[in-house]
């Protein structure tokens, strides 16, 4: 209950973000790139074939020539192949691949040069796991609900935006007694890390 009660006043602050955007200028956008996966705390595994994708829409408000909020709402694979280093286990090797609703909201500063505005951002977000594969475990043994920061840049060209951000799970991958098996215990403590690379046109 309290994780779903921290969700639905996330999703209360992003509707208010909405509803006050009439009064500022605003345009909606859709958005798609590449995402990335690393985790915290693994340390007996080697990633590999880590990058996944990201779709979804967004919605720029330009409070101010230099200040611009930016929710969004995208769909996040995260992939990732495990495998384990010499001293490891090689039975325990697994692919991580996990999909998320991401509700991140990106408080952008940069000036307007005419024909581009750069900027510098910090991403707050919350997530929730939609989809797994088999071998990540049970939903019983996971965090479906999660949140995090973003710190990044990027540069708005006419109607396109250019992003990349690096981003930091605050809770961690499993969340249960047995953790999720593709590494072993390890993954109770484990947090998702990331950068992400998109492309955006607004209209």
């Amino acid at each position: 209950m309290k994780k779903t009660t921290k969700f639905a006043f996330a999703c209360a602050i992003l509707l208010f973000t909405f509803i006050a955007a009439p009064k500022a200028s605003a345009q909606f956008g859709i958005k798609a790139g590449i995402y990335t996966t690393k985790f915290s705390a693994i340390k007996d595994f080697k990633l590999k074939d880590n990058v996944g994708f990201q779709a979804g829409v967004l919605y720029q408000i330009h409070l101010t020539p230099g200040m611009v909020i930016q929710p969004e709402l995208l769909y996040v694979s995260k992939e990732a192949r495990l495998e384990a280093k010499a001293t490891g286990d090689p039975t325990s090797n697994g692919k991580y691949s996990m999909q998320f609703i991401q509700l991140p909201v990106s408080l952008q500063y940069g000036p307007n040069l005419v024909v581009a505005r750069p900027f510098v951002q910090v991403v707050p977000y919350i997530s929730y796991a939609l989809g797994k594969s088999n071998n990540v475990g049970h939903w019983d043994d996971i965090n479906r609900f999660a949140g995090g920061i973003g710190v990044g840049a990027g540069v708005d060209v006419w109607r396109f935006q250019f992003n990349a951000r690096y981003n930091w799970d605050f809770t961690r991958v499993g969340d249960g007694d047995k953790g999720i098996p593709v590494a072993g215990d390890e993954w109770k403590a484990s947090k998702g890390r990331g950068i992400e690379f998109s492309l955006a046109y607004t209209f």
